[in-house]
């Protein structure tokens, strides 16, 4: 166990090795016996459990947590929701009618510009423009 991983277990479980994995007990004894500074992490580690185990939890009225929960509830019901709300801003479910609809749409207009002759696919090929490019470097006349 390296001293970095024993630090990480020291200010996660405390300094009571009892409530370390398993795993991790041995090597850090192990550890312990050989070096002060995992010695001096887990003095560390021992005065903040201290400091926890003195803290108490403060005492607060119910009256005084009843109004607290009373404003939380004042508080959402005073949130305004609009009554329009589009559609890409909807939370899931997902709608799939504004997207099958466009999709409709794109088709159609691809549709109608293929027919009028506005978009074209010719059978024969000819010679792009990269194409010209490198005939004519190299001098083919073809």
């Amino acid at each position: 166990m390296t001293l970095k991983e024993f630090q990480r277990y020291a200010a996660a479980y405390g300094a009571d090795l009892d409530r370390w994995p398993r795993s991790a007990r041995l090597d850090a004894l192990t550890l312990l016996d050989g070096s002060a500074e995992a010695r001096d992490l887990l003095a560390d580690a021992a005065v903040t459990d201290a400091f926890l185990d003195a803290a108490t939890t403060p005492l607060v009225s119910a009256r005084r947590e009843a109004q607290v929960y009373d404003r939380i509830a004042h508080c959402l019901a005073q949130r305004a929701v609009p009554d329009f709300v589009p559609w890409f801003l909807s939370r899931p479910p997902f709608r799939p009618a504004p997207l099958a609809g466009f999709m409709a749409c794109m088709a159609l207009i691809g549709f109608l510009c293929y027919s009028e002759g506005l978009i074209s696919f010719e059978t024969a090929s000819s010679p792009s423009l990269t194409g010209v490019m490198i005939v004519s470097y190299l001098g083919d006349t073809r």
